[in-house]
């Protein structure tokens, strides 16, 4: 039986592998880096993501970044 780390490390990987295939701004060699990190660093890596590497599209303030 997995451990309760194992599967919230497992669903933001999830999360965060479609979020890089979907996000139409960045180019085929940054998604795979992206994937890469969120692979190799499987809690800190998706939490990079969402926090750096993800295009947002109206920023934080909901005008444009």
């Amino acid at each position: 039986m997995a451990s309760a780390g194992g599967a919230v490390a497992l669903t933001l990987f999830a999360l965060a592998l479609a979020s890089i295939v979907r996000d139409p701004g960045t180019g085929c060699v940054a998604k795979l880096a992206w994937v890469v990190v969120a692979l190799t660093l499987p809690i800190v890596g998706p939490i990079l993501w969402f926090a750096v590497g993800k295009r947002y599209r109206h920023g934080l303030n909901g005008g444009n970044r």
